[in-house]
């Protein structure tokens, strides 16, 4: 069974196809951060939701990798570098529940945005910051506050599990209203597929940037909507609207492919003109890459400024 599957080291569970099959979520945040953790160097966890205090002797036991060789070097005395807590930072994870996210073969987008959302909420509690949590489509159906600790996360993950992709892709009036209620500056993390058009979705990203928050937005495809496969007389049918259509996928695939990368390119230009990480994905990424993407940009805003 996979859900016996020795956890400690294990990267499989870094693969959509596999944590898709597991039906607990607080199982299957701890996957895939332990799977994670296994490909690092070094933990992401101190020095990066911890920030520099002050110096003091070495005493025995000290962690020999917060000796700073520099000044032992000028000394010729061992220095420890202290670290105090940051628990300032409020996280928002706002995730589309909206139809057009239950599309994916072997995995939704829904499931994969559920698997890396509870993966992130699991990584930023655990290096002690503030999660709550937003699902949208065309209303604003889920809404918890930021809070910490193991009981906020296992709210994030109940939430989470009732969630359901329905409705249409209106994010607007849902994210105007997150915005409104996330008064805090902090980070706002968005998951969504952004089948709209990329002005208007734009116009709601401005006005969390607007409150002087800092915006991460995760655009999530299926892996056919990237690459679609198809060659042959397929049938298509609206996620959302249940429209149909016939037709021969040779005849519009590159029309198909041409569209998509206009689409992209779009949201490219206007999150890099206000200053918006945008991360692209798909449902066959493996959730290690997703959250190196994610540690990558947090780090380069939090990290350690060193004494002189």
């Amino acid at each position: 069974m996979v859900a016996q599957a020795n956890v400690s080291g294990d990267v499989r569970f870094l693969q959509p196809e596999v944590v898709s099959k597991i039906s607990s979520l607080e199982m299957v945040a701890r996957f895939i951060v332990e799977g994670f953790m296994i490909g690092l160097h070094r933990s992401p966890y101190h020095g990066y939701s911890v920030e520099f205090s002050a110096y003091r002797k070495y005493s025995p036991g000290d962690d020999f990798r917060f000796i700073d060789w520099k000044v032992y070097a000028r000394t010729d005395r061992y220095y420890v570098k202290e670290f105090e807590e940051n628990t300032n930072l409020n996280c928002h994870l706002l995730l589309d529940c909206s139809g057009s996210m239950s599309v994916g073969e072997e995995v939704t987008k829904f499931r994969y945005g559920q698997c890396l959302v509870a993966a992130l909420a699991h990584l930023m509690i655990r290096q002690g910051d503030q999660v709550g949590l937003v699902g949208f489509s065309d209303r604003e159906v889920n809404v918890l506050p930021p809070g910490g600790g193991t009981v906020q996360l296992r709210q994030v993950l109940a939430e989470l599990d009732r969630m359901k992709p329905e409705g249409e892709t209106s994010p607007g009036e849902a994210l105007y209203n997150a915005a409104d209620r996330c008064k805090r500056r902090g980070l706002v993390v968005i998951v969504s597929d952004l089948l709209v058009e990329p002005e208007n979705v734009m116009e709601v990203f401005k006005r969390f940037r607007y409150r002087g928050h800092e915006v991460i937005v995760f655009h999530l495809l299926a892996a056919e909507e990237k690459d679609f496969p198809f060659t042959r007389q397929v049938e298509f049918i609206d996620a959302e609207t249940s429209e149909r259509l016939v037709t021969h996928a040779g005849y519009i695939r590159d029309d198909y492919l041409e569209a998509l990368e206009r689409h992209v390119e779009a949201l490219r230009d206007g999150c890099r003109d206000h200053a918006i990480e945008l991360v692209e994905l798909s449902t066959a990424d493996s959730l290690g890459t997703v959250l190196s993407e994610y540690l990558a940009k947090r780090m380069a805003y939090r990290q350690p400024v060193a004494a002189g």
